[in-house]
């Protein structure tokens, strides 16, 4: 069989064949890209939430057993910066009243109205509105980015008599920025216990602070629980 020398001309792809091709792929991209990005981002934040949370509960149970012999109970903010920041190499703190380094701190006078501010200015709810300024009283920063905050209520709160401790496990440099984003809180229990908040007994349940609807200034304050306890839920964060 002899083959003819047009059937042996190999076929090419035209110029709009190509272009065709091409805006097709642009459009998949553009399609596929953005929630690629986001997954990636969400899966960041699990993975330094979790690296964060399983930390600072050994870190406090060290301080349980090695530096209280059992019993632990913290008489004051400063106390208990100071029980956390010994097992954090090479970080750094600052209490409320007290001048804070500018070049790691977002404030330099940690006192009065300023971490207040800087907490209203600078996060927002779970769902992106508001949020209160409730730890204010001490801040530390660890050298892998993440930031540590301490809240001790005034007499005539609600959560007077408890140490509430937050993390921002990126950074306040880093956005989000909000609640049960990269902002998760916790109450400091019984002999050192770190108890996500959300969970039953603590102050700010989950049905309520980690909702998709409350306008609360605390809302995702309660959405630490939930996002220890499923697997999916860095991925269904709200926008």
């Amino acid at each position: 069989m002899i083959l003819s020398k047009e059937s042996l001309k190999k076929r090419g792809f035209t110029l709009a064949e190509v272009l065709i091709t091409l805006g097709i792929i642009g459009v998949v991209a553009a399609m596929t890209l953005p929630a690629l990005v986001n997954n990636n981002k969400n899966k960041e934040l699990e993975t330094r939430f979790r690296k964060s949370y399983s930390l600072l509960s050994q870190v406090l149970q060290r301080v349980v057993v090695y530096d209280y012999g059992g019993v632990y109970q913290p008489s004051s903010v400063q106390e208990l910066v100071n029980s956390i920041q010994k097992y954090y190499k090479k970080s750094s703190t600052c209490i409320n009243g007290q001048q804070c380094s500018s070049s790691i701190f977002p404030v330099k006078d940690y006192s009065n109205d300023a971490p207040a501010s800087f907490l209203q200015s600078t996060y927002k709810t779970f769902i992106g509105k508001t949020p209160d300024y409730r730890f204010n009283d001490g801040i530390m920063a660890a050298v892998d980015g993440s930031f540590i905050f301490f809240d001790y209520a005034q007499q005539g709160e609600i959560t007077y008599g408890t140490y509430l401790i937050a993390i921002d496990v990126n950074g306040w440099k880093s956005k989000p920025n909000r609640y049960g984003h990269d902002f998760f809180v916790f109450q400091l229990g019984k002999n050192g216990a770190l108890i996500p908040m959300g969970r039953e007994g603590t102050y700010f349940e989950e049905d309520e602070y980690c909702s998709l609807t409350s306008n609360s200034a605390q809302n995702g304050y309660g959405c630490t629980a939930r996002a220890v306890s499923d697997r999916d839920y860095f991925k269904k964060l709200p926008k």
